[in-house]
């Protein structure tokens, strides 16, 4: 501090504010999703799977490895008897099995691993259509206490006229005691609005990776979305990561059943080398030595017998392919029916913002005239009141139509594959 007493002035500001800027993290639709994707807890499991499944790719052939061992043994009688010798005897073993199941496993484990590849991809476009969805919803919220506030300043405006004017004899209690309980009552909804929005704030910071303690702002509006044009279902293109999952699924099990029955039908070659070496412990005087090579080979025959486990592995291995077979064509088709009512949806939201905007003009219009009409006497409080309540809603339906609007397109980028915020981009 005494450092700073010794800087110009506006040195010191600059340095102030520099720090107080720096507490504060700026959020984006598009840096929110960024700052999930490197800090959510759900989305570093699944990278720890992806490694995981990565090392079982990559040591898949340790079927073929050979296996080697050594071996020591020491010998005595005991109790010692006339003529017995100490031995020491060492030995060595190596073999190794060759199957034609080999070649399914490798390529099972790859399997394997690229299905958590788009597991972990899915993964991370589940929690970016979370955050943005949780993004435009807390805009909505903000926008939305923004406007219950200055409603809120109105009505307090409004009954402190009232007030007035009742203390001066102009204006009876009635309208006196309706202007407070309107305003005590938007005071209430405000506090209301006002704990939700921190509470979804806090969920919002936990999905980021960002502790409690750390001051955000959201840098973003719903105005860009008022000019929206419709999109055409037939230029959107179908790259489904649940469908992309599926695919991977079903080939996996047609290797499996591919495996299985190299497993069950397959012969298996098996070779060993046997080595071992014989000392007299006294003397160290070699005994005896020598090696063995054995080679053989098995052909199972219960895969031959229907009834048997094996046979009922084969059976239970297709039953699994016609299952996700099933599975991936009733997935694309609701794919197809998501997308197509999704961008129904969008289109009308287009249509309804145009009229919602229609609609505020003619509230604020109409409250203005109102306000008029009622400092004048010839309209009374209550419908007053009643023209700034729909002048309110026309505004909150406004934004809330965007909202719907903005979490539809978020939610047909993340069905078809698209990469978070391309409509949006597009549309511009």
């Amino acid at each position: 501090m005494k450092m700073l007493g010794k800087w110009p002035l506006f040195l010191t500001f600059f340095l102030y504010g520099s720090l107080a800027f720096a507490d504060k993290i700026s959020l984006t639709p598009q840096t929110a999703v960024e700052y999930a994707l490197n800090n959510n807890i759900s989305l570093k499991q699944e990278k720890i799977t992806l490694g995981s499944k990565e090392r079982d790719k990559k040591y898949s052939w340790n079927g073929v490895s050979p296996s080697a061992s050594l071996s020591a043994t020491y010998s005595s009688a005991l109790p010692s008897k006339e003529n017995s010798r100490d031995t020491i005897s060492a030995g060595a073993r190596i073999s190794a099995t060759l199957t034609p199941s080999l070649h399914a496993q490798v390529k099972n484990a790859a399997l394997a691993y690229e299905q958590q590849e788009i597991n972990y991809e899915s993964a991370k476009s589940t929690i970016s259509l979370s955050v943005l969805k949780n993004f435009y919803e807390i805009l909505y919220e903000k926008e939305n206490l923004s406007l219950c506030e200055k409603n809120l300043e109105t009505k307090k405006k409004q009954y402190k006229s009232n007030l007035e004017k009742f203390n001066r004899g102009m204006l009876n209690q009635v309208d006196v005691l309706s202007a407070q309980i309107n305003y005590q009552n938007t005071e209430l909804t405000f506090e209301t609005q006002k704990i939700n929005l921190e509470s979804n704030i806090a969920i919002f910071k936990q999905t980021l990776g960002i502790p409690q303690d750390q001051e955000i702002e959201f840098s973003g509006n719903f105005n860009g979305l008022f000019n929206f044009k419709k999109i055409s279902g037939e230029s959107i293109q179908m790259n489904s990561p649940s469908v992309a999952l599926l695919e991977k699924q079903l080939e996996s099990a047609r290797n499996s059943l591919l495996l299985n029955r190299f497993k069950i039908y397959g012969p298996s070659l098996t070779a060993s080398y046997n080595y071992s070496t014989t000392y007299i412990a006294d003397g160290f005087e070699k005994s005896s030595n020598g090696g063995s090579l054995s080679i053989g080979a098995s052909i199972p025959l219960d895969g031959f017998m229907p009834w048997s486990s094996s046979s009922q592995l084969i059976n239970s291995s297709k039953d699994n392919i016609e299952s996700i077979e099933l599975k991936l064509e009733d997935e694309k088709e609701s794919i197809r029916i998501k997308s197509e009512s999704l961008v129904k949806k969008i289109n009308q939201c287009v249509d309804n913002l145009k009229v919602r905007k229609d609609s505020i003009k003619l509230a604020e219009t109409n409250y203005d005239m109102t306000l008029k009409a009622y400092n004048y006497g010839t309209r009374d409080l209550l419908t007053l009141q009643a023209a700034q309540d729909s002048l309110l809603s026309s505004k909150v339906n406004l934004i809330a139509e965007a909202n719907t609007m903005v979490v539809s397109i978020c939610e047909l980028e993340n069905i078809c594959g698209m990469v978070p915020g391309t409509l949006l981009g597009e549309n511009k």
